[in-house]
């Protein structure tokens, strides 16, 4: 249903235009216009629009007085002239829009119908957004060409959208034709088939097929086939180096892993004669597939409290490929072992559970944003009398095992 404009309360009599001179007899002496709602005053028989006299009694602070012979009025003597109203609705009237060109002309008593569906008559948009207000005749050109909330539907995708959204569609409509981005001439190409066209436009740069090996070479197609054929051994030995970096990368194994310090006593003598503290360290693991990328650091002379008596032992935590993906800080229980080679496994334990107290916290435990963070451990592992009187080292070889408790998302 369509809505009209609202008018202002009406005050007065009918603002009409007549077919014919409006009757003397029926003219408001107040609002000189026709009687609205005419009442008549009993002892003195003058007429007023009902709202006019009403308007008189308030300015008066409710003092009634007869407006042309000034006499006082009693207000229950004043009534509703029912005759003088049917003879004013039965008047003939002209379309208050006939400046329009509306040729309607009826009695008065009609004309609010005729106003329900007269053409010239100001109405507002029914898209209930829209504030538009317009004759009714112009209705259908007003919601085919001109309300900005009309309801569209794409030549392309045929998905339904708002006018006022047009470029916003436009911009994300699937299938608006577009030009090859690399200016080969094709110009109606859907905006969701355009990844498919770069693939197979001749002037498209693409990667070496072998780019995931690592080969940097991009170029039209015509170009990578050449540069396939006179780059064989060069593609295969990125292959080969791609594969040993793949072997190379270990990852605990039901979440351990064991790392062997081979020619033990000579590196522990190396350190224990160097003024220096010296480090060896683990290869990085990743905790899982996945995972967290670890790496354990040794310090065979001791460091710190432990230097010169005890075998000290440090968690390192590095840059890893899937940090993205893992939660941070870095809060899973680790678990150190010196492995007892012998009968009676006595191994040397120490468990590291991620202290939020201890100094550096985010420069041990958080995502690194360098290659890697500070370590984190016991410098007092285990004693350098404990590790001759055991069974721990044979062959030259002692066994570090680190344990990772499970990541749990």
């Amino acid at each position: 249903m369509v809505d009209t404009v609202d008018k202002a309360p009406q005050l007065g009599g009918f603002d009409a235009e007549f077919a014919n001179p409006l009757p003397p007899e029926y003219e408001c002496p107040i609002c000189q216009l026709a009687f609205r709602d005419p009442v008549q005053v009993e002892e003195c028989g003058h007429r007023f629009c009902q709202s006019c006299l009403n308007e008189i009694k308030r300015r008066s602070k409710g003092i009634l007085t007869c407006p042309l012979d000034r006499q006082q009025v009693d207000a229950e003597k004043v009534f509703l002239d029912k005759a003088a109203r049917r003879a004013v609705l039965g008047l003939v009237i002209k379309c208050e829009n006939a400046k329009r060109k509306c040729e309607w002309t009826g009695e008065l008593s009609s004309v609010e119908d005729h106003l329900k569906s007269c053409p010239y008559a100001d109405i507002l948009c029914p898209n209930e957004q829209c504030q538009d207000s317009f004759p009714r005749r112009a209705l259908s050109h007003h919601l085919a060409s001109r309300c900005k909330f009309r309801v569209l539907t794409c030549q392309f995708c045929k998905e339904k959208y708002i006018y006022k959204d047009v470029k916003s569609h436009m911009k994300h409509c699937k299938r608006l034709p577009l030009e090859c981005v690399n200016k080969c001439g094709v110009k109606d190409i859907p905006r969701d088939e355009m990844t498919n066209h770069i693939t197979e436009c001749p002037l498209s740069v693409l990667p070496c097929p072998y780019h995931d090996i690592g080969c940097p070479f991009k170029g039209r197609k015509d170009v990578l086939e050449e540069h396939a054929k006179c780059t064989v051994n060069e593609h295969l030995a990125m292959a080969v180096v791609k594969v040993r970096v793949n072997e190379s990368r270990s990852i605990c194994t039901n979440g351990y892993f064991i790392w062997p310090i081979k020619r033990f006593r000579q590196q522990f003598e190396l350190a224990r004669n160097s003024d220096e503290e010296i480090a060896v360290f683990s290869q990085p693991f990743y905790t899982s597939q996945y995972g967290y990328k670890l790496r354990i650091k040794a310090y065979l002379n001791g460091r710190d409290r432990g230097k010169g008596t005890h075998l000290s032992l440090y968690l390192i935590i590095m840059k890893g490929e899937f940090d993205a993906l893992l939660e941070w800080p870095f809060n899973q229980k680790i678990t150190f072992y010196l492995l007892d080679q012998g009968e009676d496994r006595k191994h040397k334990i120490h468990q590291l559970s991620p202290n939020r107290s201890l100094p550096n916290v985010r420069a041990v435990f958080n995502k690194p944003a360098a290659e890697e963070n500070l370590g984190i451990g016991n410098p007092s592992f285990v004693s350098h009398e404990a590790i001759d009187a055991g069974e721990f080292v044979k062959e030259d070889t002692i066994f570090m095992k680190c344990e990772v408790e499970p990541y749990s998302r």
